[in-house]
């Protein structure tokens, strides 16, 4: 018999702490679809103990962190299907939800700071780890039609090397929708260290990776552990990117518009 994260909490109980029997007390307690699609911080803050107790609460159980005990829990989860279930509908309610959350959520004083950020940088990185890279690439890609000379890195050696360059006349766009991701922290840790201005995609508001920007827009995304290559995320950036890069496109005062004329141009022989 497979050891689902429910054996080894039965395991653990009675050598469990009082701030440790709360935890139990909310997983038993609570629907566990809500609980995989919550970051630490939201779980933590929804029991009322410190991000802290659940790393130590996790390493109780034996599990490397709190991912691992996202993941276990969404092993636990009814996979039974309803075979009248539009499997196409469920995809595109999903999407059209996400984007509607994101749509009202959208700061659009953050929006206008971000752009100007990255017109006043003087070197400008886009950044992001695993499917979030590709929103990073996207965005560069789209800018680059502006005229705006974005780099890009997908190897976090060579991320690492260029956020060691940069200073306060620089820029950099993070993308991470768990607003945890290792790489991403450890760049953004190092770059605010030298001034450098973040403007970061998150889906998590109250995540380590949040607190270092200097302009935060917020992703509507979540998905489970065992969902996480979803497009859902993906469609979520880049509905951000695009209100991002019209903003951009508003504050540069028709020179945008110019290199767009331009840039069509210049591809226009590529196609039959």
């Amino acid at each position: 018999m497979v050891e689902t994260i429910f054996d080894r909490i039965d395991m653990m109980e009675k050598y469990a702490t009082k701030q440790e029997k709360v935890i139990i007390e909310y997983i038993r307690s609570n629907p566990i679809r809500d609980m995989i699609l919550q970051s630490i911080t939201e779980f933590s803050e929804k029991v009322g103990v410190g991000d802290a107790t659940m790393l130590r609460f996790c390493r109780k159980l034996r599990l490397k962190g709190y991912s691992e005990f996202r993941f276990l829990l969404s092993q636990s989860v009814d996979r039974e299907e309803n075979p009248e279930d539009n499997e196409a509908e469920i995809v595109l309610s999903n999407m059209i939800t996400a984007l509607q959350s994101t749509c009202n959520l959208l700061d659009r004083e953050q929006i206008t700071r971000a752009a100007g950020i990255i017109l006043n940088a003087r070197h400008l990185y886009t950044m992001g780890s695993g499917n979030s890279g590709v929103a990073a690439q996207e965005f560069r890609n789209k800018i680059l039609r502006y005229g705006i000379n974005s780099n890009y890195f997908a190897d976090n050696h060579f991320q690492m090397i260029a956020a060691s360059l940069l200073d306060e006349r620089d820029a950099m766009v993070l993308f991470s929708v768990s607003g945890g991701t290792k790489d991403m922290l450890e760049i953004a840790r190092h770059a605010s260290q030298q001034g450098v201005k973040l403007v970061i995609f998150t889906n998590y508001l109250k995540s380590p990776l949040a607190k270092y920007a200097t302009a935060l827009l917020y992703v509507v995304a979540k998905s489970a552990p065992l969902n996480s290559g979803s497009l859902v995320s993906k469609v979520s950036q880049l509905y951000v990117i695009d209100v991002l890069s019209r903003e951009i496109f508003r504050q540069m005062n028709g020179v945008a518009e110019e290199n767009l004329h331009k840039t069509a141009i210049a591809v226009m022989d590529k196609e039959i």
